[in-house]
């Protein structure tokens, strides 16, 4: 059984990283018609981790200046030179190698394997939420619809977006709430994130409640009581966190380790984000980073025409055989901390919770966290600054915090160092093949933001 899934990771990666956009806006392994609810579930799973892992991450590290790109098409993203020909595979991995193939597996699943329903809702929720967090308004009401002719479908409002995550995450939570015996069939190992249990995958769609509803708080009043709310029946530990699986052997490989030995000397940490462990003397310095070729961790100035490529490049935390972090108990914390901040509180202990949390969680509890997580009072810079670091790599979720909240203030690489653009992204243009065979699908500049953004 063990064996079987391997495959099926392997061939999940090699379909997503291979693919074009079809007609049909369909990927799959395996004919649906004929697949298990096992069979699917890993896909749709390895799929998911390709999405959240991958090059929107690795984009999404330079924007945040946790990285800088120094060569191959890494080094046109460090100079913003984004086109819609950079995102036809992701767009297609996004929608028709995962949230067409959860449509199908919720399809499959129907009243009678409410858990692989469920865990498919939680899933689907997250991938719109990249669709909708990098592109804006994007399809979703009228996608996966091929089959009733819809091959144009209408672009949703980010606004009514989030509507619709909030509610598949809530469907989800009660679908998890059904007895055993109420399923035909239960996932189990073929469930790579939570191994079937039913308990993790609620608190994990708990958490991410809160995440989405706290994300949309600048535009919608009065959040803060419900999101300490799904907080409170959220991740209460590092145990319960949703990750990405690896090992060191087969296609099941950690995506950064396997970018960093396969296309090394593409990306090196920025400057800013290794001064800033620097200048802390900060425990998980040995554990994001590995020093350059003398010995020092320096990073890469990106306001230099040619960013220094001999620097500290990702480290063991990122290993090849490392599980990559999805959605987590520190990130929860630092929720509750910015939350509580934004109520007059003084978050000071929760904040250094977090800190503490993210600590053990990168170094395996190997290092103490007592010189950072010192705060005594605490700003909502210091919480943003400080889950900025906490956050290393997971670049897409650094994004979003950094265009909702501006913090940290980042300085955009410059232009006479041979930027294209005079600000950092606030949005992605859409797919060269989107805005070819989609005309709803029209390009917005790339300095507006989206609708929770700022």
């Amino acid at each position: 059984m063990k064996n079987k899934f391997k495959l099926i990771y392997a061939i999940c990666f090699t379909a997503i990283i291979g693919c074009r956009t079809g007609d049909d806006l369909y990927l799959s392994p395996n004919d649906p018609a004929d697949a298990s609810l096992a069979t699917m579930l890993t896909a749709l799973e390895v799929n998911t981790f390709q999405n959240v892992e991958g090059d929107l991450a690795r984009i999404g590290s330079i924007m945040v200046q946790h990285t800088a790109g120094t060569a191959a098409q890494y080094a046109d993203y460090q100079n913003y030179r984004i086109t819609p020909g950079d995102w036809d595979n992701v767009w297609v991995g996004l929608y028709a190698g995962t949230m067409n193939n959860a449509k199908l597996l919720m399809d499959k699943a129907g009243a009678e394997n409410p858990h692989y329903s469920g865990i498919a809702k939680v899933i689907m929720a997250i991938n719109l939420s990249v669709a909708t967090d990098l592109w804006g308004d994007v399809p979703y009401s009228e996608a996966f619809k091929i089959d009733e002719g819809i091959r144009a479908p209408k672009l949703d409002t980010q606004e009514d977006i989030y509507k619709s995550i909030d509610g598949l995450l809530e469907a989800a939570i009660t679908d998890f709430q059904t007895a055993k015996e109420k399923n035909i069939f239960l996932p189990g190992t073929d469930d790579l994130m939570g191994q079937g249990n039913m308990s993790k995958w609620t608190k994990v769609a708990y958490t991410l409640r809160a995440r989405y509803l706290n994300r949309t708080s600048s535009k919608v009043q009065g959040t803060e009581a419900k999101v300490l709310e799904y907080l409170s029946k959220g991740l209460n530990s590092n145990s319960d966190n949703l990750e990405a699986v690896h090992s060191a052997v087969g296609g099941s490989q950690n995506q950064w380790g396997s970018f960093q030995n396969q296309r090394f000397g593409y990306m090196v940490g920025n400057k800013v984000f290794v001064d800033r462990l620097n200048s802390k003397t900060d425990p998980r310095l040995k554990y994001f980073l590995s020093p350059n070729t003398k010995g020092v961790y320096i990073g890469g100035d990106i306001t230099k025409e040619t960013v220094e490529s001999d620097a500290a490049v990702v480290g063991q935390f990122f290993a090849v055989e490392k599980n990559y972090p999805i959605v987590t108990y520190y990130e929860a914390k630092f929720i509750e901390a910015e939350v509580k901040q934004r109520q007059g509180s003084n978050v000071s202990s929760v904040l250094n919770d977090a800190i503490k949390a993210n600590v053990d969680y990168v170094t395996g509890g190997k290092e103490s966290s007592a010189t950072i997580a010192n705060y005594t009072t605490a700003t909502k810079a210091d919480i943003m600054t400080e889950k900025w670091v906490a956050m290393f790599c997971q670049g897409i979720e650094s994004f979003n915090d950094f265009r909702r909240t501006g913090i940290p203030m980042l300085a955009p690489r410059p232009k006479t160092a041979g930027a294209e653009l005079d600000y950092i992204p606030k949005r992605y243009p859409f797919s060269l093949t989107t805005t070819l065979y989609n005309p709803n699908a029209k390009n917005i500049p790339m300095n507006v933001a989206v609708w929770w953004g700022m």
